[in-house]
């Protein structure tokens, strides 16, 4: 019986030796073993087997000493024995590995295959204890580092986590996770032998430096570095130590921020991070052709999105693993955006250098845009109910310490001091929640976020682009007088070029990398469902059906939304129609949404006080026309973009509301610049030229055309009234401007060919150069703005013509006419010929054709025929044979002359009529004429506050303009006026009298 105890004995010693080999390659027998199960290589403990004096085997008393042993060897691969002619070389190459933590992975990992195989069941409890020698090795080592002072355990670390094959066995994937799962709660349990930061921080420097300083945004191994970092999501104590590595700084400093762990993972982009490079991309543009140039788009853009989507995952990782986590990373975005809110400032644009210093690079902005998005993907659908939980009273909100932002959950800084889209009033002020869900921070602080990155970028990218053409037309300019491009200062120009070309084609890579876009279409279409839905509704729980005319009450809740929420909207839907339009095809019908919020707001000025911002809404909306040709690229964009204009539920009001806006950048106190007046109303025109071919929307004009008719004497000029009288006021002063800069042009372009400017000091000659370049641009804007405006003029007089002949509009609108006329065919049009007509947008052959449409659109009414005739400023009875003349040079229509023909005997007989009455009254008494124009009253009246006597017609004329008296500017309107009826009397008897005067 003790023979066969001793057997037994004897077996599970042996045994558990094999067991032990197996999972540490460890012996304490340098004797080749006669046992199958045995490793074949091992490396043999010399010195422990002396300790252990006859003993050639391990067992758990001794294990633990023996693994430290072979831990402390500083060559293992010297010590390494084949000592079994076993089958078992599995893990022959891995007996003699050198890196402790390495080593010790590979333990675990032999030791659960052990455990997987089943062949050691009843070994159950020693395995356990081979787990903790293991993991409590692993975990002095990083804790006490210097104990192993060859050893670089943080690199071991490192690369273990980084290793995808890391010695996995099929069906053990997940090893590492389990492994390193284990040894943090080891190191947590211990926290004595050295806390978690210190094992870790070392960790993160490693991956700090490759992202900062290795890896670019191609390699590969970037991804790899963002998974590895996901392993500090695992757990709340490791996203701690990440955090707390990740803390700027500087909290005010926006590069601060970039500078960061976080901010690396962040700041991976095509885009360089000083604009004077270096260039990663794009390199000499101009020698590269478009298929080059979109390969190198796509190759960049596939790994920016991939990178994007692994750092969303990791911070959202982050959020979710406590209350106390989410608010530490959501103070680290919202203070990251308030540290970078100096970029949307409008000096940033002129000192790039100092911005490059103080705040995060283009690139990371535009990353950090990309993240925020997709946090905001659950709620990016427009009518989503989500979107009701958005409360604006978070806008308003004023924190006092940081317990207070953790408590009510308000982590986006300074938004109460932005300007919002109407001003609080002091009895209507909203009350704040308790706190805010995080729908509402997403929201807000993904719009903080794109305004401080999307929007400025895209301010950037378009002065970029402004400044490319004026160095290419300046490069063109200098290789067409025949200068090589080998000598200065063609060879500076073309270096310019090709960096400003590099910096655009990178800044468009970013800007349309494709999920970046499609997320910020969602997300816009469901900011102004939100936002249409807020004009309405205090606190909304169900999105409304919209109805007009809509309630005269306006939402307190507007007083808290700031304007830059609108802004992005529009700024974002015009990029998409300059740089991505077939973008809108992906949208479809979901654009009506955008429709909607035009709708509301851009008539609206107690819904938005904001002029400007009212503008770039008719902006928006001419970034929604269908393109020209749209029909034959895409079908289903142009029918999406065709119908908002027609099937819309409140698509009848738009003519009402666009020409609301139109005239609303006009007013008194709400001045706008006078270049960027005529900027905003450019994409006006526009969508009047597109929707007055539709028969609803030419309806609506001719009801507010009848309406200003109808009014045409009220206090407050009809909206009709006005809109009319403003073209009238473009079309004189953009055709004046246009005529007097290419007068300048062309006395410029003789002394030129005249060579004055030879004998000139160079730099005289250059500044003559850049006045030229400046009248040119300058001249080419305002033909351009005129054309459409008198075009404008020549579609709304096809249809609408009574109100044009009005007393007070007839004498303007004619003698707008002849005055154009007369520059175009009369003796002044050679004051007009420069060199290139083309490059100023001049073509007064169509100009001539325009205006001659317009005296044919309102001939037949006598009162206009009779004011073009009166006009003693331009008409003569040559006007007309001469503009017929260039009408037939041009070769217009035989109709459209012989109508001209017509019209020019109508308007001869009238002023013959003119002219003998003229002459009857000519000597009429001083009382009877009209003391600003000077002509024979027909309707007197008083002006109350002056008591001056001027002509009903003339002072109607004024008022349009300008609501004041012109004699002491006081305050006036047309019903204030009084009629002088005795003066009228006297008029009408001496004009009685004179006619049947004997002669």
């Amino acid at each position: 019986d003790s023979n066969e105890d001793k057997e037994s004995d004897i077996k599970y010693r042996l045994e558990l030796n094999s067991l032990l080999e197996n999972i540490f390659l460890i012996t304490a027998d340098e004797e080749i073993h006669p046992y199958e199960d045995s490793p074949s290589h091992c490396v043999f403990l010399r010195d422990f087997k002396e300790s252990l004096d006859d003993q050639t085997w391990l067992d758990m008393g001794c294990i633990e000493q023996a693994v430290f042993e072979r831990l402390l060897l500083p060559n293992p691969k010297q010590e390494v024995v084949n000592h079994s002619p076993s089958k078992n070389t599995q893990y022959s190459a891995q007996a003699g590995e050198s890196q402790v933590l390495q080593y010790l992975y590979q333990c675990y990992c032999r030791l659960q295959a052990v455990r997987n195989n089943g062949l050691y069941q009843k070994f159950s409890q020693e395995l356990d204890k081979c787990e903790s020698v293991i993991l409590m090795n692993a975990r002095t080592c990083l804790q006490q580092p210097d104990l192993y002072p060859t050893q670089n355990l943080h690199t071991q670390m490192v690369t273990l986590l980084e290793d995808e094959g890391s010695f996995l066995l099929a069906g053990m994937e997940d090893m590492k996770d389990i492994f390193f799962d284990k040894l943090v709660s080891q190191i947590l349990e211990n926290e004595d032998d050295g806390p978690l930061s210190q094992v870790f921080s070392p960790v993160l420097a490693v991956m700090a430096t490759k992202l900062q300083t290795e890896l670019s945004l191609l390699n590969p191994a970037v991804i790899r570095v963002i998974d590895l970092l996901s392993f500090f999501t695992r757990k709340a104590p490791l996203a701690e130590v990440f955090l707390d590595y990740s803390t700027p700084k500087d909290w005010n400093n926006g590069k601060s921020f970039e500078q960061t762990l976080m901010g690396s993972m962040l700041s991976l982009s095509c885009i360089p991070r000083n604009e004077m490079g270096p260039y990663e991309f794009f390199e000499n543009p101009s020698s590269r052709t478009k298929q080059d140039i979109d390969a190198v788009e796509s190759n960049i853009q596939q790994p920016l999105g991939s990178i994007n989507d692994r750092v969303y995952q990791f911070i959202l990782a982050i959020i979710k693993l406590s209350a106390d986590l989410r608010h530490r990373m959501l103070k680290w975005l919202g203070k990251c955006i308030h540290a970078n809110w100096g970029r949307t400032k409008i000096w940033s644009s002129h000192m790039p250098q100092l911005v490059n210093q103080m705040y995060s690079s283009e690139g990371f902005c535009l990353n950090l845009c990309s993240v925020m998005l997709k946090l905001c993907l659950p709620f990016s659908v427009p009518l989503s109910d989500k979107l009701l939980k958005v409360k604006p009273s978070y806008c308003q909100v004023v924190t006092a310490d940081e317990s207070d932002i953790k408590k009510r959950s308000v982590h986006a800084c300074g938004l109460q001091k932005e300007t919002t889209l109407i001003p609080a009033e002091d009895n209507s002020r909203v009350t704040p929640e308790e706190s805010y869900n995080f729908i509402t921070e997403c929201f807000f602080l993904t719009h903080q976020c794109l305004y401080m990155g999307f929007h400025t970028s895209h301010e950037k990218f378009l002065k970029l682009n402004q400044e490319l053409h004026r160095v290419q037309r300046l490069y063109q300019e200098v290789r067409s007088q025949g200068t090589s491009e080998d000598v200065e200062p063609v060879r500076s120009i073309k270096r310019q070029m090709e960096q400003g070309m590099t910096l655009y084609l990178c800044m468009k890579a970013a800007l349309t990398e494709p999920n970046l876009l499609e997320m910020c279409m969602n997300f816009h279409l469901a900011t102004a469902t939100w936002l249409s839905e807020v004009a309405i509704s205090n606190d909304p729980t169900t999105f409304s059906a919209l109805e007009y005319p809509m309630m005269d009450q306006v939402s307190p809740v507007l007083s808290c939304v700031p304007e830059f929420i609108m802004g992005n909207v529009t700024d974002f839907t015009v990029f998409l129609q300059r740089f991505k339009d077939n973008m809108f095809q992906m949208a479809g019908n979901k654009l009506e949404h955008l429709m909607t919020l035009i709708l509301v707001y851009m008539g609206s000025p107690q819904r938005m006080k904001n002029p400007h911002l009212r503008a770039e809404l008719a902006e928006t909306l001419a970034s929604l026309l269908p393109n020209q040709g749209e029909s034959s690229k895409g079908m289903f964009s142009w029918f999406s973009k065709e119908q908002l204009f027609t099937e819309h539920k409140l698509i009848r009001h738009l003519t009402e509301k666009l020409l609301n806006v139109f005239v609303s950048i006009e007013m008194t106190g709400q001045s706008v610049a006078f270049e960027q007046k005529f900027n905003y109303r450019r994409p006006m025109y526009l969508v009047i030229e597109h929707i007055w071919e539709i028969e609803l929307h030419r309806q609506e004009f001719k009801k507010l055309s009848q309406v200003a008719e109808d009014h045409i004497e009220d206090t407050d000029p009809p909206l009709f009234l006005r809109f009319i009288n403003l073209l009238i006021n473009d079309a004189i002063f953009l055709l004046d401007e246009a005529f007097d800069f290419m007068t300048q042009i062309k006395d410029k372009q003789r002394e030129k060919e005249n060579g004055d400017w030879n004998n000139l000091e160079p730099q005289q000659r250059q500044e003559n150069e850049s006045t030229l370049r400046q009248i040119t641009m300058l001249a080419r804007y305002h033909n351009l703005m005129g054309r459409f405006t008198i075009n404008t003029l020549e579609l709304i007089t096809r249809e609408i013509k009574s109100i044009f002949c009005h007393n007070s509009m007839v004498d303007r609108i004619a003698g707008m006419l002849n005055y154009f006329l007369l520059h175009l065919v009369g003796p002044k049009q050679r004051n007009f010929m420069v060199k290139d007509k083309k490059e100023i947008e001049f073509s007064p052959q169509e100009t001539v054709s325009t205006i001659a449409q317009i005296y044919l659109n309102l001939g037949d009414t006598e009162a206009f025929c009779l004011a073009v005739c009166s006009d003693g400023r331009s008409y003569s009875a040559e006007l007309f044979p001469k503009a017929i003349h260039v009408l037939q040079k041009i070769g217009k229509h035989t109709d459209m002359i012989s109508q001209m023909m017509e019209l020019k005997t109508k308007i001869e007989a009238l002023g013959k009529k003119q002219e003998e009455e003229e002459e009857l009254y000519s000597d009429a008494p001083d009382e009877f004429l009209d003391p600003i124009m000077g002509n024979l009253m027909k309707d007197p009246v008083i002006l109350p506050s002056s008591r001056m006597t001027v002509d009903r017609s003339v002072i109607a004329r004024h008022i349009l303009s300008d609501q004041s008296d012109p004699f002491n500017r006081s305050p006036l309107s047309l019903d204030m006026v009084i009629p002088n009826e005795d003066l009228r009397t006297k008029i009408e008897e001496w004009k009685r009298q004179q006619k049947y005067k004997p002669s």
